[in-house]
């Protein structure tokens, strides 16, 4: 993954006011406004845009994050998809994991492997061929599961068109809604509410969906934010050093806080799909902090090489590729390395958070 990460920095960056796209060897990179794929790809897509369209054969896994996501291709490998309205109608031979406002896998859509999703509203009418967990404040399974169904969440109803190969276990604070014609090969159980290991199952489910991109969306999100967001990162990133103490403090508030808020949505039900969604936008947050840590130690080092190339998207996705090996030997220092890293990080958290939040209130002031 490093490897090609700086042939992408050398290679050069294609952008335009509103995307911005990388291709190296068999793999895909696009951000900005609007991102379509729909042309084949043999490698890995990474995927983030306000408005996403998956429409042609990916060789291997894709990574998708929007506010708008439409996944209508064929992924050879796994999908993992964040989204605030997020459709899956296409192929995929792998897992799934996804989070997202409303998820809707509609008739048509074949999921080869395990499947695990987490909105705010959930339907399900194509096919799993595997197990399937599905965590929503409402949840609609109208399709073919060919393992296991695992269900939490206020509102639950299984269709007519419901095929179930496996058991059903279910946990709602309401009521659930079985058609007479759904069929459920293993039985109906009612998880009770002091059961621990559904909240364990339930925690796992969450980070299967964000675990797994943890170490590649570290590079990733870097290099997504410099092409698609070139202003956003420049100013979080210096956000460090002008705020340093600020973006510490703020830091640790974030680090400890939203934490101690999953646990609290955990005990209650309802609260469980936030909880989830929570997990997840967590785990970006890390991911985050750290990127802007690196980009702030990148940023620094080629302004102090070059003020020049300091403007060029590529080298700054070079260096931040620089700064990543850099920070993963420091912190192997005794002591002050890996506090050193851990500062660093905290204050990445803080920025990213502080520059958000700024944005957050100029477009506020700019509608008022």
């Amino acid at each position: 993954m490093a490897g090609w990460l700086v042939l992408a920095g050398m290679a050069g960056v294609a952008s335009a006011d509103d995307t911005a796209r990388a291709s190296v060897g068999d793999h895909r990179l696009s951000a900005g406004d609007e991102v379509s794929l729909d042309e084949y790809v043999p490698g890995n897509v990474y995927l983030a845009a306000g408005r996403v369209h998956l429409d042609d054969r990916v060789g291997g896994s894709a990574f998708v994050t929007g506010g708008e996501v439409d996944v209508t291709g064929s992924i050879g490998r796994n999908l993992y998809a964040a989204g605030g309205d997020l459709r899956i109608e296409g192929e995929v031979e792998g897992n799934v994991r996804a989070a997202g406002g409303k998820i809707r896998v509609p008739r048509g859509a074949r999921l080869r492997n395990n499947v695990t999703l987490a909105g705010g509203s959930v339907e399900v009418e194509g096919e799993v061929g595997e197990d399937l967990q599905v965590f929503g404040e409402s949840v609609v399974v109208n399709g073919i599961v060919g393992g296991d169904l695992e269900m939490a969440g206020e509102s639950i109803r299984i269709g007519p068109e419901a095929r179930i190969a496996g058991r059903l276990q279910y946990k709602s604070g309401g009521s659930i809604v079985v058609d007479p014609q759904a069929q459920v090969a293993q039985g109906i159980e009612e998880v009770d509410a002091d059961d621990k290991s559904w909240l364990r199952k339930a925690r796992r489910g969450a980070t299967r969906v964000g675990g797994a991109l943890f170490s590649l969306g570290v590079v990733l999100l870097g290099a997504l934010l410099i092409l698609g967001l070139p202003g956003f990162s420049r100013e979080a990133a210096a956000t460090i050093r002008r705020e340093w103490w600020q973006s510490a403090g703020i830091g640790c508030v974030m680090l400890i806080g939203v934490p101690f808020a999953i646990v609290v949505l955990m005990i209650t039900i309802i609260g469980i799909p936030l909880a989830l969604m929570m997990i997840f936008g967590y785990i970006v947050l890390l991911m985050l902090g750290y990127v802007i840590s690196a980009l702030f130690v990148g940023d620094l080092a080629l302004e102090r090489v070059s003020a020049q190339r300091a403007k060029s998207l590529g080298w700054r996705v070079l260096f931040l590729l620089f700064a990543l090996i850099a920070l993963s030997i420091v912190r192997q220092l005794p002591l002050i390395g890996g506090l050193a890293v851990a500062l660093l990080f905290v204050a990445g958290i803080g920025a990213f958070t502080i520059r958000s939040w700024r944005g957050v209130r100029q477009k506020e002031e700019a509608t008022a």
